[in-house]
């Protein structure tokens, strides 16, 4: 993995975070992969779609081209493990696709873009794509392997 110069909250546009509803991420991390996360991410290039920096411990992703406020993930240290005690999304996302897929494209994101992993990117299974890998670069700039993700009726999360 590139060494990352760290990313602070006025190195690139960004605006305060909207409307904002809980999704279910959850994830514990050690003080190494920590360290890595609290880089965040400047973004570089024009395929570089987010702009994500520490904020306390608070770690706050937003769209590097617009700077809207997406994803806001608070940490808690116990111990050696920094535990993710509330993921919170923007509401505008969670309209087209769901609180539990927007807990997998964040997974993503944390995964591949700031711990340097190969996690496939989870690709709704109802979205029709005019060339393979097309939703993918959109949303994250980049071209891992997908796995398409059906999206869950609303009723099944009482079951």
């Amino acid at each position: 993995m590139a060494t990352r110069a760290t990313a602070k909250p006025d190195d690139w546009k960004r605006l305060p975070f909207a409307a904002m509803s809980p999704i279910p991420y959850r994830a514990a991390f050690d003080p190494a992969q920590f360290a890595e996360l609290a880089k965040g991410l400047r973004p570089e290039v024009m395929e570089d779609k987010w702009f994500i920096y520490l904020d306390g411990l608070d770690l706050c992703f937003h769209r590097s081209w617009t700077g809207h406020g997406v994803y806001r993930v608070g940490f808690e240290r116990h111990g050696e493990t920094y535990r993710v005690v509330s993921a919170l999304c923007a509401e505008p996302m969670l309209a087209t696709h769901g609180a539990e897929y927007q807990a997998r494209c964040l997974d993503f994101l944390v995964e591949n873009l700031l711990l340097g992993g190969s996690k496939p990117f989870p690709r709704p299974a109802d979205v029709a794509e005019t060339a393979p890998g097309a939703f993918q670069h959109g949303f994250s700039g980049s071209g891992y392997r997908e796995v398409p993700v059906v999206r869950r009726p609303w009723w099944t999360f009482w079951r």
